[in-house]
């Protein structure tokens, strides 16, 4: 039996391995007739303890800041965008979200009942590893 992956789902923190993730889900697109959702998660800051909240930088949960944030996310994204055919034909759309990364692509893929994620992998080892995990090991896991 052959899969069809007709809607795509792929996600990118804006690094040199989650864009090549990018080309990848256009050309699984394009091969399959299908479209890309490209997704980016701006992590949620976490208020810190009352205890030292002093020397937290208030400034980074401002409604201005985070709107700026959005904006330069999303137009980081677009800029993303294959611009070469077959690529540049595949339809696609853009989804910035906010929150825990693998929790909330987990529910984005669901929401939007996705055939395939595409993500890319930082290769952390050691320690690093062990301790911080990597966003598409905790995706594939749930």
């Amino acid at each position: 039996m052959l899969e069809r992956f007709k809607t795509i789902l792929v996600t990118t923190d804006f690094s040199e391995l989650g864009d090549h993730a990018i080309t990848h889900a256009f050309r699984i697109a394009a091969d399959n007739g299908g479209s890309v959702i490209l997704c980016h998660v701006l992590e949620t800051i976490v208020t810190p303890s009352p205890l030292y909240a002093q020397y937290y930088p208030t400034d980074l949960v401002t409604p201005e800041v985070r709107a700026r944030a959005e904006e330069d996310a999303t137009k980081a994204l677009l800029e993303r965008v294959p611009k070469d055919p077959p690529f540049s034909q595949v339809p696609h759309s853009v989804r910035l979200i906010h929150g825990s990364p693998s929790r909330e692509i987990v529910h984005l893929a669901e929401a939007l009942k996705t055939d395939l994620i595409v993500i890319s992998t930082h290769g952390r080892t050691g320690l690093k590893h062990w301790l911080l995990g990597s966003v598409a090991e905790q995706v594939i896991r749930h």
